[in-house]
C-alpha cells in the first residue's frame, strides 16, 4: 500500500496524441523549408543583378553628362572668343571661326566620333566597357554665331540573353548649344 502512494519515476504515461513527429511530417517540413530557401536565393540573385545594372546605368549617365558638359564648355569658350574679338574692334567673321573639334574627343582619345571608357567611367585609349558617340547636327547660324544640336550616345551591356550574347543598352543626351 505504501508503494501506491509513492509517485512512479521513470515511466511516463504516453497517450496516443503525444508520440512526437512522424517521419512524413519531418520530410514535409524539410521540403517546405527547402522551397522557401530556394526562393530566397533566387531573390538575392535577382537583386544583385538589378543592383549592378543600376550602377552601370548610373556610370553611363555620368559619362554622357561629362561629355555633354565638355561640349557645352567648348561651345561657350568659342562663343566668348567670337564675341570678345567682335567687341575689341578686330572683326572676326563667323565663317572664319572654327568650332573646336569635339567629335574626336575632349581628351584626344578614340577615333572618329567614338570615345571609350572603362567600367568606372574613366577614359581609355582602346575599346572599353562604355562606348560614347558625340553627334553634332543642325547648325543654325545667325550671322554672329551658331546654334548646334549635340547628341551624346553611350552604349554598354550588362546582361546576356539566353543565347549568351551581350544585350546592348544605350543612354542618350541631347542639348542645343550656342557656339562661335
Amino acid at each position: 500500500m505504501a508503494e501506491d502512494l509513492m509517485p512512479k519515476r521513470g515511466k511516463a504515461r504516453l497517450t496516443a496524441g503525444q508520440q512526437g513527429f512522424s517521419m512524413i511530417e519531418m520530410l514535409m517540413t524539410a521540403f517546405i523549408l527547402a522551397i522557401g530557401l530556394l526562393g530566397l536565393c533566387m531573390l538575392q540573385t535577382m537583386s544583385l543583378r538589378a543592383s549592378s545594372g543600376g550602377t552601370r546605368l548610373g556610370t553611363a549617365v555620368k559619362v554622357a553628362e561629362g561629355l555633354m558638359d565638355a561640349v557645352d564648355q567648348q561651345g561657350r569658350l568659342s562663343w566668348l572668343n567670337l564675341t570678345d574679338s567682335a567687341s575689341s574692334g578686330v572683326p572676326v567673321p563667323a565663317a572664319s571661326m572654327n568650332y573646336i573639334a569635339i567629335p574626336t574627343g575632349p581628351l584626344g582619345l578614340g577615333s572618329a566620333n567614338l570615345l571609350y571608357f572603362n567600367a568606372q567611367g574613366d577614359p581609355v585609349a582602346n575599346s572599353g566597357f562604355f562606348t560614347a558617340n558625340i553627334i553634332h547636327t543642325n547648325d543654325a547660324g545667325n550671322g554672329v554665331g551658331f546654334i548646334g544640336d549635340f547628341n551624346v550616345v553611350v552604349t554598354f551591356s550588362n546582361t546576356v540573353n539566353s543565347g549568351g550574347t551581350a544585350v546592348p543598352r544605350t543612354v542618350s543626351l541631347t542639348r542645343r548649344i550656342i557656339h562661335g
